[in-house]
């Protein structure tokens, strides 16, 4: 699959199928997060847990879910059936290990959506989960780490559709 199909496919699941993802597929998307560009010397700082599918994994579900303005209860994870979570050592003042987050899960997005796989940024529930010392215990994280964001990813109910490419940006161009 070429780049630029991948980029105009990729888009975030919020419904994934019940299948496990495979071993291969999870290393595949670790690995893309791995060769994501970070901040100097951040590669020694940045830890990811890979949660997969589980007991574990559905404490975890009870802990993030979010209540909607109606007052109903939702899977804040959509129903994926892993989660990668991005934590840092330290988390400077100017908050670049959130943008080493970002790039390691964009980096992850474009694998899953390479292999097929459907995926989500997961960033609102994560409040929930620092809460938590149990639901933090169940993540086994490094001493003194802290999550900074996480990616939901499984098999996505239907496939894909590509977009058409706009832009979404106001761009001035210099020359």
């Amino acid at each position: 699959m070429e780049l630029e199909e991948i980029l105009l496919l990729r888009r975030s699941c919020r419904k994934f199928t019940e299948e496990p993802v495979s071993e291969k597929e999870l290393e595949a998307i670790l690995r893309a997060g791995e060769m994501a560009p970070l901040a100097a010397g951040d590669d020694k700082t940045t830890h990811f847990t890979l949660v997969g599918a589980g007991e574990r994994l559905e404490q975890i579900r009870r802990t993030c879910r979010l209540r909607r303005r109606t007052g109903e209860e939702t899977d804040a994870l959509y129903g994926a059936q892993a989660l990668i979570l991005v934590s840092s050592a330290e988390v400077s003042a100017d908050g670049i290990e959130y943008a080493n987050a970002g790039c390691v899960i964009e980096n992850m997005h474009l694998q899953a959506t390479a292999l097929g796989l459907g995926s989500c940024y997961i960033w609102g529930c994560l409040r929930k989960l620092r809460a938590d010392p149990e639901a933090l215990a169940l993540l086994e994280l490094p001493d003194g780490y802290t999550v900074l964001s996480a990616f939901a990813v499984g098999h996505p109910v239907g496939q894909p559709v590509p977009r058409e490419y706009r832009e979404k940006v106001s761009i001035t161009r210099l020359t």
